[in-house]
């Protein structure tokens, strides 16, 4: 199958490369998505990808991708390994990579929403959506200062959970917060709030994480309803990873 399909060309590579860069990602309103796994991930929610490139010596999951793909009617190219390693983010590429159209941003919310406020470092951001999704999230917002969500750290540490919540980036978060007046607004704080195992049993709620460096702002913090900290057993360390205080909150609030 693989060696019937069209050729990798040249500038199609270098097509594919702009995409590391957030000029070429805005430019094309598309991103790169890396692996069977989230390219899958995204299909099955019924995205389709605008292009899938393929390893001549792809896996047996990778060489599934492409032939879903292929019925759904996908521009597919094969390459070799060195080829695919030049348009990959990764210093071990996988053998199946994909580009995708931008998401569609929806203009309401749901009932379950967390809010990232400065949180600046990719790998965080992406494991808190896959986070948030694994949690029954329906939006993740991302304010001011937040890494882009297309960009490929972000993307790979979601691992295909951007197809499960819905995303809205550059938010401001101060306006958004005030416009929310049927549920308790839950802000993460490193001291000084209310514990967190004392949040749990919402059904709907708005959870607003900052960075790890300086926390929720403070402007966002005069519109939550609730500050909450985690404690912290036998003295414990200066403070929590973003990604991992955000799963404790969820958690949490998902207990009855």
């Amino acid at each position: 199958m693989i060696n019937t399909l069209e050729r990798c060309s040249h500038n199609l590579r270098n097509d594919v490369r702009a995409l590391h860069n957030a000029r070429g990602r805005e430019e094309t309103r598309t991103f790169l998505a890396e692996g069977p796994h989230a390219v899958s991930e995204l299909m099955n929610a019924g995205i389709d990808p605008v292009l899938i490139v393929i390893a001549d010596d792809a896996d047996e999951h990778s060489q599934m991708v492409l032939s879903e793909a292929l019925q759904r009617g996908v521009h597919t190219v094969a390459c070799g390994r060195k080829d695919l390693g030049l348009m990959s983010t990764t210093q071990a590429p996988q053998a199946l990579l994909a580009v995708f159209d931008y998401l569609e941003e929806s203009p309401s919310v749901g009932r379950r929403i967390l809010a990232l406020d400065g949180v600046s470092d990719p790998g965080n951001v992406g494991t808190i959506i896959r986070t948030a999704a694994w949690f029954g999230c329906t939006d993740v917002l991302l304010g001011n200062g937040c890494a882009d969500v297309y960009n490929p750290k972000v993307i790979r540490s979601t691992a295909g959970s951007l197809a499960h919540v819905s995303i809205r980036r550059h938010c401001d978060l101060v306006a958004e917060l005030s416009r929310i007046k049927d549920r308790p607004i839950i802000a993460a704080v490193v001291e000084g709030g209310e514990p967190s195992y004392d949040v749990g049993g919402l059904s709907d709620f708005v959870v607003v994480v900052g960075s790890e460096a300086h926390g929720v702002s403070s402007a966002v913090l005069t519109s939550v309803s609730t500050r909450v900290t985690i404690p912290a057993a036998h003295g414990g360390g200066e403070s929590l990873n973003a990604s991992v205080a955000t799963a404790i909150l969820l958690y949490e609030l998902a207990r009855p």
